[in-house]
């Protein structure tokens, strides 16, 4: 059922929607841009909307043999009224409600034993979590309705549109970012208005809440009534759903990872506890969340950098369009740790980009292989019949060289020098790059329908993007997007089940539903 209920102030839509026909529904009247200046002033000024749900603090924490007991007065009427059980691992496995004489818990409801198939499956997919932080909360004993978190490894770049439509297996989009260049047109797309009208994010069409594109204006000038919004709007649609999968989002997380740096993300992310924990209490027990997201976060302030001059320097013409073999086409629209280029000269650029200090390496297909480059030489990575090679004879700006040698003495490695993919992902969990052949290779064919021709690596610490956006924002506390492993490393939490310790993006629903099997 296609069904969408909008105004001003929020959006909500069924179920799941037709990919065909969701753009045309749902795309923000843009050629109304005062109606729509005027939204945006309103939303500015009143500044404000109702709080994020809460769950109170337990009032004491007792011992029951192995379990502990948290005991809550949920209506503020100063007397108990609801019991969790955590086991020794700390996860709450059990629930109680009062009995009717009031004060003393009801008969236990052991989570465990509530068949999956039997209540909805609730998944919040945030935007712009590193898994570390995830991981500190859940020891400090926050999360504890779900099972232990596990890393997930978005593809690269690590950005929101190619992250979720891996997770949500949307399909592709035309770009990395809402501003792209459009090969068959020779130009570059109009961002803002590619953004708004969701034409670059197919996996927004597998959502149940996503909150109106009105908001979007506000995430990154006055984020937190964004977020506040979108928890109670996921628990209001979520409200009305009794039975599958229901999927939501979250933008008010960028906002505030991005201005708030790790703080702000540690407050949200507690703020998000408190909505799980709402929800199952309002339901009895009687459902199943999961919590995820799209990329991870670097948590360090980033200074806008520039590649203009350089390209100026060496002979090169910025521009918009490509005519002539000097033109380069750079994009810059959000604020993230890469850069990239569409040019009829890669290598060139390539050698170019490598004289500006914040690039740590570039990335360029050349006929059959993927080069990747810093400033101590380069290697070549292929793809064979079993797997990947990586050929560091002229350098090895990916760092792993270490890492292969053990690879290599368990059988890991081919004669021909093709490498487990398995075993690779594995062994880069810690490293510097995740999973760093796949996710290179992957960005060059088929990630996106236009592939840009040169991708540079940025330092954390330096961001490229909108002048305008920097102005904007102000302070860029945290951002993404490089393949280093808090850029690309997030999470996933469920209550169905223990997952893998680390899966990628593509994997995280059909290990889900391995376990709602399993239940």
């Amino acid at each position: 059922m296609d069904k969408f209920v909008r105004s001003a102030g929020s959006a909500i839509y069924t179920h799941t929607p037709r990919p065909s026909s969701w753009y045309y529904q749902h795309r923000l009247p843009l050629s109304h841009f005062p109606l729509w200046l005027a939204g945006l002033l309103a939303l500015a000024l009143g500044g404000g909307c109702a709080s994020a749900p809460r769950f109170p603090t337990a009032l004491q924490v007792d011992r029951l043999g192995d379990d502990t007991v948290l005991t809550f007065d949920t209506d503020g009427d100063k007397h108990a009224d609801y019991w969790q059980y955590a086991g020794p691992d700390g996860r709450k496995h059990a629930l109680a409600y009062a009995d009717h004489a009031g004060g003393a818990p009801g008969a236990r409801i052991e989570l465990d034993e509530i068949n999956a198939a039997d209540c909805p499956h609730f998944l919040i997919a945030l935007d712009g979590v590193p898994f570390e932080l995830v991981d500190q909360l859940y020891r400090a004993g926050r999360f504890r309705l779900f099972y232990p978190p596990a890393r997930v490894i978005c593809g690269y770049p690590a950005m929101t549109d190619l992250a979720l439509n891996d997770l949500f297996d949307a399909g592709h989009s035309l770009g990395f970012q809402a501003m792209h260049y459009d090969r068959s047109a020779n130009r570059l797309t109009n961002g803002s208005t590619s953004y708004l009208s969701a034409s670059n994010s197919p996996w927004v069409s597998k959502l149940s809440y996503r909150c109106s594109f009105w908001w979007d204006v506000l995430v990154y000038l006055n984020p937190q009534p964004v977020f506040n919004h979108e928890m109670n709007g996921i628990r209001q649609q979520f409200a009305r759903i009794d039975a599958g999968d229901a999927y939501a989002y979250s933008v008010g997380t960028a906002g505030l990872g991005t201005r708030g740096g790790r703080d702000a993300i540690l407050t949200y992310l507690r703020a998000v506890d408190d909505l799980c924990e709402r929800l199952v209490f309002e339901r009895r027990g009687r459902v199943k969340i999961t919590l995820t997201a799209d990329h991870g976060h670097n948590l360090v302030e980033n200074k806008l950098v520039s590649f203009d001059d350089l390209l100026k320097q060496a002979g090169y013409r910025p521009t918009s369009t490509l005519r002539g073999p000097r033109d380069v086409v750079t994009i810059a629209y959000g604020l993230v740790t890469y850069a990239e280029f569409f040019t009829r000269d890669p290598a060139g650029v390539a050698r170019c980009l490598l004289g500006h200090d914040d690039v740590e390496f570039v990335c360029y297909p050349d006929g059959d292989a993927v080069i990747v480059a810093d400033r101590n030489g380069c290697a070549r990575i292929t793809r064979g019949a079993t797997g990947f090679r990586y050929d560091a004879s002229a350098g090895d700006p990916l760092r792993l060289s270490p890492i292969l040698e053990p690879l290599r003495r368990d059988g890991k490695v081919s004669a021909a020098g093709e490498i487990d993919a398995a075993a690779l992902f594995q062994a880069t969990l810690e490293h510097d790059y995740p999973d760093p052949l796949v996710r290179l290779w992957q960005a060059f064919h088929g990630e996106v329908e236009n592939t840009p021709d040169v991708i540079a690596n940025l330092r954390d610490g330096a961001c490229h993007g909108s002048r305008f956006f920097n102005a904007m924002v102000g302070k860029v506390a945290s951002t993404h997007g490089s393949l280093n492993r808090m850029n690309s490393t997030t999470f996933a939490l469920t209550m169905l089940g223990e997952l893998p310790p680390a899966m990628r993006s593509a994997e995280v629903l059909p290990a889900l539903e391995r376990r709602r099997e399993a239940r």
